[in-house]
């Protein structure tokens, strides 16, 4: 027998039509279907749309952890700061979000719920590995149901627990959950992640690598510099009262201006130095 969807496939593309449509995509109409590859491909359209949104980043630190996100102004109108991404679920535990943004406050509202319960059932906070593990389980239960869809977004998750200290955890729609020392999703990840391995957040305090972090999501917006943007950017670290907060405007404001002012001079280095390496093969070929 056969299904109403297939039925209009046929009516819309004709036999041959409704035969190549079904041998193409035939196994991304739900999550419970994998294909001959073992894909699930309504999974990896979720990622697909994570990849293609703002760039996301954490870092572990000495003292510290520091989340942040680049964000597009849509519109001239909009209110500053009402396009949220950074929230705080508990005290010592914040996370940011990229991707389908209705999806991951959804997400948050998730969080709460779980840290509250936890609270309520143990009465000590929730760590954030266990934060984690449950948000990453809640996301994998709608990639294995007909009536579900993927969270189309990827959430970091920075934490400050009494017995392991700073933590990083990265969710992706799939529901996997790793553990990092740095770690970054969104369209800019490939730049943030290569900038982070070299740069050894680890031995660096709070307060300085925040400086890195509006430097790093600066050089993934240069791609799109005609495009508006501001920074978001939280921490947890003794400049923070050990708690989950925002930047202070005016510490954000002059970490931009000095990342920004820093990312000219090595342009201008880098034009220099291609200039002179012109000049010298030019001299070369001459002499010869």
């Amino acid at each position: 027998q056969m299904c109403i969807r297939d039925r209009y496939q046929r009516r819309v593309h004709g036999d041959q039509g409704f035969v190549i449509k079904m041998a193409g995509s035939g196994y991304d109409y739900d999550v419970s279907t994998l294909s001959p590859e073992g894909k699930i491909y309504q999974v990896e359209y979720a990622m697909k749309a994570t990849e293609n949104s703002s760039t996301i980043l954490g870092m572990v630190c000495k003292d510290g952890v520091l989340l942040g996100t680049e964000k597009l102004i849509v519109s001239e109108m909009m209110v500053s700061g009402s396009d949220r991404r950074v929230y705080s679920v508990t005290k010592q535990i914040g996370m940011v979000i990229t991707g389908l943004l209705p999806d991951g406050r959804c997400l948050i509202d998730r969080a709460k719920e779980e840290s509250a319960s936890f609270q309520k059932q143990y009465g000590i906070p929730i760590t954030g590995k266990v934060l984690a593990d449950r948000i990453a389980q809640f996301m994998h239960m709608n990639t294995i149901y007909l009536w579900a869809r993927p969270y189309g977004c990827n959430i970091i998750i920075a934490s400050l627990d009494e017995g392991t200290g700073p933590a990083l955890h990265l969710i992706d729609p799939s529901g996997q959950c790793f553990g990092y020392f740095g770690c970054a999703a969104g369209k800019g990840r490939q730049i943030a992640r290569n900038e982070i391995e070299k740069l050894g957040s680890k031995n660096l305090t709070c307060k300085e690598c925040a400086f890195h972090l509006a430097k790093i999501l600066h050089k993934c917006h240069e791609e799109m510099k005609e495009k508006k943007f501001e920074l978001e950017m939280s921490w947890i670290c003794p400049e923070s009262g050990m708690v989950h907060q925002m930047l202070p405007k005016d510490i954000q404001k002059e970490l931009e201006a000095r990342a920004q002012e820093t990312l000219e001079k090595e342009a201008m280095a880098d034009v220099q130095s291609q200039i002179m390496k012109n000049i010298n093969i030019c001299l070369l070929y001459t002499s010869d």
